[in-house]
């Protein structure tokens, strides 16, 4: 995998963008300087249901890959299997969970399943790889494996490898690692490249030390540096350069907005609820935003560019090193090492101000420095570079760093750019001359200024700008806006089992359970996830957020519909919650009627537990036992590891059982009748034993390890009750709500009534040319935006009891004018909260900095 030149990939999902703003995207990226594209390809996203392939309009790879080509942009490809991405399930079908396959394992089942997925997406990518005349450089076959407990990562690889060579893909395939465990993610598994995500805070001095370590760990298999992901910050980015990557790649580094149904949910949450819920504002502080607009890191992303294209081979196969015998002097922290990157044009000296704005005293061999440095401001430094072999002049060292070197016949241009006193010290011919300005001769010219001055030039190989970055934004507010009471469209139901919304099955959307109560009283939900809304003779009573826990109600006489909403299955695997692991299933798994509870703290048969956790155990009974409550023994070690015994009668006339640990505070392993039922989640310690509710009596054994004595398992309950199966399942249609004739129009603050349902139109216009975003403001409330029956936008305003909202803006809805046609768009607003409430809803129109 030799490379000619440095590849600067951003992401650029086509899943996440309108088809007729591909192109766009790609042109500003060529502005910005990008060379490459990286691309996730979902699983399903294409296999919308089982057996059901979509690869037409928004979903039309082949049509991307042709822009791509057209736009002479190379492309990373990474159809996963699983892609992470903040993506519903990662890209893996949600029926996957349904059917038990074990994911992401050399597992039979599984591969079966990813066969029949290469078989749809691999002859797509075939024809376009570099081998065959497109821009495909290579393909990733897993990613971040090293987050997830894969059993075999080097026979998982092999068989992936071995499918995708089936499909005459023939270039270099590569695994990435999400924590830089090389072992874990894909091992050294032969043929197959290495790549690294190399994350870390932006001020954090130990990146470049932590990168030669990953430079060193892949050179010593003749590999190159590749980073697929890493910050977007183009300072950062030029940290990794300078310790030898020579793919760098800025996750996300342009945004979009994630349409339909296709959010995740990930552990980007609080300590207390790690749940967080995807937004569909899929913009981390990106280059270039969701609605097409730029950031400041445009004009560095040029610079950068301009000096990579000015010694592309030299920088392809540049070696870095740990610069000697360098003296700084500094009141604010930098980089812990420093490196010099040799190229066969010359050195680069790299230096971070990782504090506050400052001056930096440097001292290197023959020369001295003093550096005017922004805040997180990265220098490559020029050291003997060579500018111009024929006019035989070459740059000793300078303040500046290099933005573009242009040679012609007659003329050699360098631009070089800065903030402070700028020096640059040449040997032009054999004679050294030092300047502290622009300068200009009959073959030399040296043009210097500030980074932005220096952005908006021509730069060879790059497309001009126009515009300017503080003129893309033209903001209002929407004086006004059309609401009306909702009603919800029509729900075609069946009678069916309560069971989880997937194995009905409904994979993503809305569904809704209805069944009757004709007696008031306790009722559960078990694993139920995720947004819950719970109907009582047609009034909504209340509005929960389901983790996949267990969720007690009390219950009133009626007949209810539950609606529950999938946010999304979870792009990454967590023990910590119930949904948060990549096998959960959503909806409700079961409703039961709660006929008893039983205080079964007190007095367990207690013995010092020394064997290891296993699928079976067999308590030692003996009238030396020592007998106690659940809670009560304490000893002066740590971990206290225990195991606590006790029959129990099952209640007569019940077919659904349940423990119930009120703290669940340290580790506890579930035993009945010696057979290992499950460990006890802190976030849902309920764990079914229904299985032997038809048992007269039943041994239940508790296996404890407690840091300390004083971590509680809590009061230990038995609960007996009986399950619904009186159930209909029917889905919402949200896509077919319209707005109805009778609205009217209002003005802010919007105060709606508890437990009610709005839809309401915005009057937007369409500017040419131009893309927009809408913002609001509010609280207790979620949105749904529906426009031409499909769903455009979902979002969470502020709300107490629900999980944060991240990976972007929660508040922000991107709207493109393609979708402004004779039918507008319908927001459903639904009520969540104590106070709902919307208070202002502002347009904003973006213009682009490039030629469209």
């Amino acid at each position: 995998m030799k490379l000619s030149n440095i590849l600067l990939a951003s992401s650029l999902f086509y899943f996440r963008i309108p088809r007729e703003k591909w192109a766009k995207r790609m042109k500003l990226l060529k502005t910005a300087g990008y060379n490459t594209i990286d691309v996730y390809f979902p699983w399903n996203y294409h296999e919308t249901a089982p057996g059901i392939w979509d690869f037409s309009g928004n979903r039309d790879v082949y049509a991307f890959l042709e822009l791509a080509k057209m736009h002479e942009l190379f492309v990373i490809a990474r159809p996963g299997p699983y892609i992470c991405s903040e993506w519903d399930g990662g890209g893996l079908p949600a029926w996957l969970a349904a059917d038990g396959v074990s994911v992401r394992q050399d597992d039979e089942e599984f591969l079966k399943r990813i066969g029949t997925w290469y078989d749809h997406i691999l002859p797509v990518l075939e024809p376009f790889q570099i081998s065959r005349g497109g821009t495909v450089l290579c393909m990733q076959i897993e990613n971040e494996l090293d987050f997830f407990d894969c059993k075999s990562p080097v026979s998982y690889m092999e068989k992936l490898m071995s499918m995708a060579a089936g499909h005459r893909i023939d270039i270099p395939l590569f695994y990435c690692c999400g924590q830089n465990d090389l072992l874990r993610a894909g091992g050294l598994t032969p043929g197959l490249y290495t790549a690294f995500n190399v994350y870390s805070d932006s001020n954090s001095p130990g990146t470049e030390e932590r990168a030669l370590h990953l430079y060193s760990t892949v050179s010593d298999r003749n590999m190159p540096f590749l980073i697929t992901e890493t910050n977007r910050e183009h300072s950062y980015l030029k940290r990794l350069l300078a310790c030898g990557a020579k793919l760098l790649g800025p996750y996300n580094q342009t945004a979009g907005n994630t349409m339909e149904w296709y959010n995740g949910i990930t552990n980007w949450g609080t300590r207390e609820n790690p749940i967080a819920l995807m937004a569909a504002d899929y913009d981390f502080d990106s280059m270039i935003g969701s609605a097409g607009e730029v950031n400041d890191q445009f004009y560095e992303s040029r610079l950068l560019s301009g000096l990579l294209n000015s010694f592309p081979t030299e920088f392809a196969e540049s070696v870095p090193m740990k610069a000697e015998g360098m003296v700084i002097q500094s009141s604010q922290p930098v980089n812990a090492v420093i490196p010099l990157l040799h190229t066969t044009r010359g050195d680069f000296l790299e230096l971070s101000n990782l504090g506050r704005k400052d001056t930096i005293h440097l001292q290197y061999h023959d020369f001295e420095l003093t550096l005017l440095m922004a805040s997180l401001e990265t220098r490559l430094l020029p050291v003997n570079v060579v500018l111009s072999d024929k006019k035989r002049i070459t740059l000793l060292y300078s303040s500046y760093e290099i933005g573009f070197v242009e040679e012609k016949e007659d003329r050699t241009t360098t631009v070089m750019y800065g903030y402070g006193d700028f020096i640059a010290v040449l040997d032009m011919d054999g004679e050294i001359k030092t300047v502290n300005g622009g300068y200009q001769d009959e073959s030399f010219n040296l043009i210097v200024g500030s980074p932005k001055e220096i952005a908006v030039m021509p730069i060879p190989g790059l497309p001009d700008m126009k515009g300017k970055l503080e003129e893309q934004a033209e903001e209002r507010v929407i004086s006004h806006l059309s609401i009306a009471d909702a009603v919800l469209p029509a729900i075609k139901f069946e009678k069916t089992p309560v069971q989880p919304m997937e194995k009905i099955p409904q994979y993503r959307g809305i569904g809704c359970y209805r069944f009757s109560v004709e007696k008031g009283g306790e009722f559960l939900f078990q694993e139920a996830a995720d947004i819950i809304t719970i109907c009582r003779d047609g009034e909504q009573t209340d509005v929960i957020y389901g983790r996949g826990d267990s969720i007690f109600r009390q219950l009133q006489p009626g007949i209810y519909q539950i609606y529950t909403e999938i946010w999304g299955h979870s792009n990454f695997d967590d023990i910590r919650c119930k949904s948060l692991r990549m096998n959960s299933l959503k909806g409700i798994g079961k409703i039961v009627r709660i006929n008893g509870r039983e205080d079964i703290s007190d007095n367990w048969l207690f013995d010092l537990d020394e064997q290891p956790v296993g699928e079976w155990y067999f308590f030692r009974h003996s009238n030396y036992n020592t007998i106690m409550g659940i809670d009560s023994y304490s000893r002066a070690v740590s971990p206290v590891r225990g195991v606590y015994s006790k029959w129990i009668t099952v209640p007569d006339n019940a077919d659904s059982l349940y423990l119930h640990f009120s703290r669940a505070d340290c580790i506890i392993h579930v035993y009945v009748n010696g057979h290992l039922e499950a460990d006890v989640l802190k976030d849902d310690p309920v764990v079914d034993i229904s299985r032997y509710a038809k048992n007269d009596r039943i041994e239940v054994c508790l296996r404890t390890e407690r840091k300390f004595s004083t971590d509680r398992v809590g009061n230990v309950t038995l609960i007996a009750g009986n399950a619904q199966t009186d159930c209909e399942y029917g889905m919402l249609p949200v896509e077919t709500f319209k707005m109805p004739l009778q609205a009217v129009q209002t003005t802010y603050p919007i105060k709606f009534r508890k437990g009610k349902n709005y839809v309401m139109t915005l009057p937007l216009e369409r500017k040419d040319g131009k893309e927009m975003k809408l913002f609001f403001q509010g609280k207790d409330i979620k949105l749904t935006i529906v426009n031409n029956h499909r769903v455009i936008s979902r979002l969470v305003l502020p709300n107490g009891s629900f999980p944060d909202v991240k990976g972007g803006s929660r508040d922000t809805a991107y709207i493109s004018e393609e979708w402004l046609g004779a039918e507008k768009p319908v927001i459903w607003c639904q009520t969540i909260g104590n106070e709902p409430e919307l208070e202002e809803v502002k347009v904003c129109y973006y213009s682009s900095v490039c030629d469209a």
